[in-house]
């Protein structure tokens, strides 16, 4: 600690001073000392301030003398600076801690020997692991042998994937990424959900192909007939008659995977987009179809409240209450009836279609919506059904706010309904022709 101007002034007074009294007194060793001893209380006097100093260091230092001054000075600047890295590391452990948190994955890290350093909120979830868990060995806390060797550094690949120790249903997925020579980062990922999409996507390129081979097996057949032998205008006619049925079957089902495919591709319609429509009017045109597939063997009725409109998509809203009605004749004996309404419910309105079908088993119920999933596959493939009509329903419903219901019962029938809510739907006076 260089002494500072002030202290050289300081001790020249004191020397001054030591040699005029010495002078007048003639006691001139007496009063160096004296001068000495004066600078000495000085001096404890700023080390005893700076000690207090030390032991609350975030208050501003108090010393008088300026080397001292200049010294707490310092070491008050290097603390504030100290604190204010510490504070900064400290804000962005939390900000890093939070992110990490909010990551749907478990987050896992380890040391060289499988010792739990930290992990975030999400590992307790998928791997149970608890806030005294820190410093105990992964491997230990979840057994699995592929896990284990993966957290130990001993697999020969840095991924896998696991049935969960704690839940059968779920399959794990668990990366381990190293981050230095001691430690390293077990990322783990719920591969459920993202398998059973895998799978529906496998299912559905192997229905579409089986769909399409019997059809085409048809045609090419025929086909060959044709071209392989001599045959009179008749025939040739005959034949020809014979690929219309193949052919439209094919043509349904590409037009039904191409509505499909746009109504899951195709964002939410914008409500301001949204016009009345004109169920009963809708509902009508649909009938009209649907007794050409019956081929008159159905009875149809038809209970519809014209005063209830509803927002939404026409020509969507015409495909789910025909494919609702094609379904109905599909699944119902000839000669039975298959009922229609469209009417009122609180505030809002319900469309039901009611048959006196074959009924659906309740194993069914939950499945009936899914791509080519058909109750009774050999009477759908008879009436021309292409597994794909509920689907779209599912789909057009959704996209207005609803969703498809059913009850049924063995042998019975079903009714399949959904209620739209009392925004969608707009209530209008009865014409003069459609008053009772």
């Amino acid at each position: 600690m260089m002494p500072s101007r002030q202290d050289w002034l300081i001790i020249g007074a004191l020397a001054l001073a030591a040699l005029l009294l010495g002078a007048i007194t003639g006691a001139w060793t007496a009063m160096l000392l004296l001068a000495v001893l004066v600078w000495v209380v000085l001096q404890h006097r700023e080390l005893s301030t700076f000690v207090a100093w030390a032991r609350r260091p975030l208050t501003r230092p108090r010393n008088r003398l300026e080397t001292w001054q200049r010294l707490s000075d310092h070491l008050y600047r290097r603390l504030r600076e100290s604190r204010g890295r510490t504070a900064r590391a400290l804000e962005r452990l939390r900000t890093l801690k939070v992110i990490t948190d909010a990551l749907p994955d478990a987050a896992v890290i380890v040391d060289r020997v499988g010792a739990i350093e930290d992990f975030n909120r999400a590992a307790g979830a998928f791997l149970r692991l608890k806030h005294s868990d820190r410093g105990a060995n992964l491997a230990a806390l979840v057994r699995h042998p592929e896990f284990v060797s993966l957290v130990r550094g001993q697999h020969t690949e840095d991924l896998v994937e696991f049935a969960s120790p704690f839940d059968d249903d779920r399959r794990l997925e668990a990366r381990r990424i190293p981050i230095d020579s001691r430690r390293a980062l077990v990322l783990v990922r719920d591969v459920t959900q993202l398998n059973r999409l895998l799978t529906m996507r496998q299912d559905f390129v192997a229905n579409v192909s089986h769909e399409l081979r019997t059809p085409l097996t048809v045609v090419v057949g025929y086909l060959e007939t044709m071209s392989s032998e001599a045959l009179d205008a008749a025939t040739l006619r005959e034949l020809l008659g014979k690929l219309e049925s193949p052919t439209r079957r094919m043509r349904a089902l590409v037009d039904d995977l191409l509505l499909l495919s746009r109504l899951e591709s195709s964002p939410q319609p914008d409500p301001e987009s949204l016009t009345p429509v004109d169920v009963c009017a809708v509902i009508r045109g649909c009938i009209g179809e649907a007794r050409v597939l019956s081929g008159g063997k159905h009875r149809f009725e038809c209970e519809c409240d014209r005063t209830q409109q509803l927002l939404g998509v026409e020509n969507e809203l015409y495909s789910a209450i025909l494919n609702m009605l094609t379904n109905a004749v599909r699944y119902s004996p000839d000669g039975g009836d298959v009922t229609i309404t469209w009417a009122a419910r609180g505030a809002g309105a319900r469309l039901a279609v009611r048959d006196q079908g074959i009924g659906i088993a309740p194993e069914h119920l939950q499945r009936i919506t899914e791509r080519f999933y058909r109750v009774d596959l050999a009477r759908s493939r008879v009436r021309g059904g292409t597994g794909l009509g509920l689907a779209i329903v599912k789909h057009v419903l959704k996209r207005h706010g609803s969703a498809l219901q059913v009850e049924s019962e063995l042998g019975r029938g079903s009714t399949f309904f959904c209620d739209f809510p009392a925004h969608a739907v707009r209530r209008t006076s009865p014409t003069p022709q459609e008053a009772p």
